[in-house]
């Protein structure tokens, strides 16, 4: 028992050393886009020709109740994104095994508590109990 949460400590201390630094961790989505400028005589952007200007790269991200924002990225800093959401992926990956590895923990300390309880208490016959008479 003590040995299983001693593990279960360890591989706790092996996954928390697993995270990504949190100062550049991003969440969102980088996508990419085409755009036309519909300016008379673009060549990027003529019909049937042209298949507009870029890519243009896009930092979406999820501000919730169904809102999202969408952030233009300088293609300069494109490889510093990836970074950055690759970091967040990365850490969200650890911490739900974390949170495994609790969950875990909590069983056995709670097993351990209960097994404790039940060496020490001593079990009456419900006939001796007087109230019930």
């Amino acid at each position: 028992m003590k040995d299983r949460i001693a593990q279960l400590a360890i591989s706790r201390k092996q996954l928390l050393q697993q995270l990504p630094g949190l100062a550049s961790v991003l969440p969102g989505s980088l996508l990419s886009r085409m755009v036309r400028c519909n300016k008379p005589g673009c060549r990027f952007c003529q019909k049937g020709k042209g298949q507009g200007h870029g890519p243009i790269w896009i930092l979406s991200v999820s501000l919730g109740s169904r809102q999202v924002r969408q952030i233009p990225v300088p293609s300069e800093m494109k490889k510093e994104v990836e970074e950055s959401l690759r970091a967040f992926a990365q850490m969200q990956k650890v911490l739900r095994q974390i949170a495994q590895v609790n969950l875990e923990l909590f069983k056995e300390r709670k097993r351990q508590r209960l097994r404790g309880r039940t060496g020490m208490r001593t079990v009456r016959p419900s006939s001796a109990n007087p109230a019930r008479l």
